[in-house]
């Protein structure tokens, strides 16, 4: 017989889930575009819990369950998919939270983004940012810039992540992909190491703390092409996070070396449609950096990057606001969580 956990898995492929949580007291939930969907079979109880999640953990994640009351990693199924998976205890009981992820990289086209991106993709050296909350699709959109220049360019292209999600096939270039906490202990660590293994392009997974974004300053200033994430929405709030990584006495340090090698920030959400069977758009704002922006970076002037961004949509740069407003037009669109949107950015 089928493992009850494989059954759900197959359900979430028929249904096109992005997300599927396995919890105690509650039955199987998929994610579908953005909308939470419960199944129809009976809630989960505690007592088969673990028995559900056995066959997809390895002796090693099962100790770490045991010791830990938590374990991640990333499980290949069926060879069309890879899912990133959590599993954690919590006061009913475990539970665990699986992202699907297909084995092909996806493109700038087929994510329905911004061409602009594959402009930005093609620069020799420098620092790119992939922004916006959890969930915003922000790995499959650095996964298809990076295979924009895979198929350009002959690069050597390092990857960072914690678990790897997408598994790349070389076509110019030549991957090395490095797992954090399974190869190495630490992004400091992969780094450090990276910048000896003669790279062109350099992928981080998250940026969580000021050594990682110190270093990715520092590839990006000597030479290399770096793209990775950090958690805000915004141009603005993306600088003033980068700033806050480091203390008072080195932030004007920081924001020159900020505003000599970022190359531009792409923040990202998805807004769900009404109808759970449509795909979820996005909203997006691109800040390409410009002389005048990076004045402004240096003199910590942040209040005026949106202007300079209203300024600069000839040279690519779209805000937030501009997408949103455009996605109010669209048929099926959820527009009460659009105005929401809007109003917190006039806030």
């Amino acid at each position: 017989m089928k493992p009850k956990i494989f059954r759900y898995f197959d359900e979430a492929f028929r249904l096109g889930a992005s997300d599927l949580t396995l919890k105690t007291g509650a039955p199987p939930t998929f994610r579908i575009n953005g909308h939470l969907i419960f199944s129809e079979e009976e809630a989960l109880v505690a007592q088969e819990m673990y028995d559900i999640f056995l066959p997809i953990l390895t002796t090693d994640k099962q100790m770490n369950l045991r010791q830990n009351f938590e374990t991640f990693s990333l499980f290949q199924y069926r060879k069309k998919w890879r899912i990133r998976y959590y599993i954690y205890q919590q006061r009913e009981g475990l539970a665990g939270s699986f992202r699907f992820i297909p084995t092909t990289v996806p493109s700038i086209r087929a994510l329905l983004l911004p061409e602009a991106l594959d402009v930005q993709a093609c620069r020799p050296r420098g620092l790119f940012l992939v922004t916006g909350p959890a969930g915003a699709g922000k790995s499959h959109t650095m996964a298809a810039m990076v295979n924009a220049i895979n198929f350009r360019f002959a690069r050597h292209i390092i990857t960072m992540e914690n678990p790897i999600e997408f598994c790349y096939t070389p076509n110019q270039s030549i991957f090395t992909q490095i797992e954090i906490g399974t190869q190495i202990p630490s992004y400091q660590e992969a780094l450090t190491n990276a910048l000896r293994e003669d790279p062109d392009v350099m992928m981080i997974g998250e940026m969580q703390d000021r050594k990682t974004v110190e270093m990715a300053l520092v590839a990006s200033e000597t030479g290399h092409f770096v793209i990775s994430t950090l958690p805000t929405l915004g141009a603005v709030p993306t600088l003033e996070r980068l700033e806050s990584f480091f203390p008072v006495d080195k932030q004007e340090e920081v924001r020159t070396q900020i505003s000599m090698n970022l190359l531009g920030i792409f923040s990202q959400i998805l807004i769900p449609k009404m109808a759970p069977d449509q795909p979820a758009n996005i909203a997006y704002e691109l800040c390409i950096i410009n002389s005048g922006m990076r004045t402004l970076i240096r003199d910590k002037k942040y209040n005026q990057v949106h202007s300079a961004m209203l300024m600069a949509r000839k040279e690519g740069c779209v805000t937030l606001k501009d997408t949103l407003g455009k996605l109010l037009r669209l048929e099926n669109v959820n527009a009460d969580l659009v105005k929401a949107m809007l109003q917190e950015i006039v806030e």
